[in-house]
């Protein structure tokens, strides 16, 4: 247990991590009821037992020197490369009487960094410092703060290797000269920069999508399909696609489009029947999406399946939203599945189909 009188600027939670404690400790220590309400000057008591930090890569190192509590401490043990690194060297005395200290110049406090025992960088390097002898008095409880910041470049101005260094903190008084604490950081390279986050385009993903454009009488340009015609029954425009128009024949109507990872799509379009003479309309008409990976290999089929057997005679908007697509997706399948049953004579028009991405 020690005794710190509150400096300028101070906050409690600036002494807590100063300190390696906690704000909830030095509140119960010291019976405040309220963490904003100190002032410069006041007394608290503080536990400084334990010397690991509680704060994962915080680190804190400690050391006591002739009645005096040195704390070194930087914001975290790893830094990416090129970050800027501060280091704070608190001197706390923990005696019951003053502690004296006497100075050669205005320098009060110094930095170095190592590598490999190797000096590389001083704070001091290129400063200049009144050359007056000081004697200085810490009051008991009283601490001095000294903070400094680091580029990452030596002493020769060039940007450091990433690696592990050692940082040592000196109180500069004559008594003191020779003793430092140490502290280790490490810095990393910063990890290569993520790819920008693929968003979904915001057109219809799917080539003639009006079905206007025809290689043939049987052969939608950007579609494939079996047992299908060119028809004018449209709904907008002036063509459609006819499914079943031979009795009796499965029909299809299908096109391969990009597809993304973990998005979901909307697929929208009319479709009517097309009734002959006389009427028989027995058949149903589904509408599915298929995900494919890298290979062309099928993943899955989404859910829901449309399957609509009672097609109105008008063209009717029908909208299916798929789940989210699977990891993986590089591809996606829109297909039209007409099947007749027995006794059908129908077929059906589809036009005016929309696929998107959605999220």
């Amino acid at each position: 247990m020690f005794v710190y009188y509150v400096q300028p600027q101070d906050t409690l939670y600036l002494i807590a991590r100063r300190f390696n404690t906690t704000l909830e400790k030095i509140l119960a220590l010291n019976d405040l009821p309220d963490p904003d309400n100190i002032k410069v000057g006041m007394k608290l008591y503080l536990d400084l037992e334990t010397e690991e930090p509680e704060v994962e890569n915080d680190p804190y190192t400690t050391r006591i020197v002739d009645g005096l509590l040195y704390i070194l401490t930087t914001e975290k043990a790893r830094f990416l490369r090129r970050e800027p690194i501060l280091f704070t060297l608190t001197k706390l005395n923990i005696t019951s009487a003053p502690v004296t200290l006497n100075y050669r110049s205005s320098q009060r406090f110094d930095f170095v960094v190592l590598k490999d025992n190797q000096e590389i960088w001083r704070w001091s390097e290129d400063q200049f410092f009144a050359q007056v002898m000081e004697r200085i008095s810490i009051r008991p409880g009283e601490a001095q703060i000294f903070s400094a910041l680091w580029d990452q470049r030596d002493n020769s101005g060039q940007l450091v290797a990433p690696g592990s260094y050692i940082v040592r903190g000196y109180n500069l008084a004559e008594e003191l000269r020779r003793r430092f604490i140490p502290t280790t950081i490490r810095i990393r390279l910063a990890p290569a920069p993520l790819p920008p986050p693929i968003t979904c385009p915001s057109d219809n993903l799917l080539n003639n999508p009006g079905l206007e454009n025809w290689l043939d009488l049987n052969t939608p340009s950007g579609w494939q399909g079996t047992n299908l015609n060119r028809t004018r029954f449209s709904k907008s425009g002036s063509f459609a696609a006819e499914l079943g128009t031979s009795p009796n024949q499965r029909a299809a109507l299908t096109q391969m489009v990009s597809g993304l990872p973990r998005r979901l799509f909307r697929l929208e379009f009319w479709a009517r029947e097309i009734p002959q003479t006389p009427p028989r309309a027995n058949f149903t008409l589904g509408a599915e999406v298929f995900f494919y990976d890298t290979k062309g290999n099928f993943i899955s089929r989404a859910d829901p399946v449309f399957n609509q057997a009672a097609i109105p005679e008008q063209y009717t908007s029908y909208t299916l939203t798929t789940g989210l697509s699977p990891a993986g997706t590089v591809r996606a399948e829109v297909r039209f599945i007409f099947s007749p049953a027995t006794g059908n004579n129908s077929t059906v028009g589809i036009d005016d189909v929309d696929f998107r991405c959605l999220t």
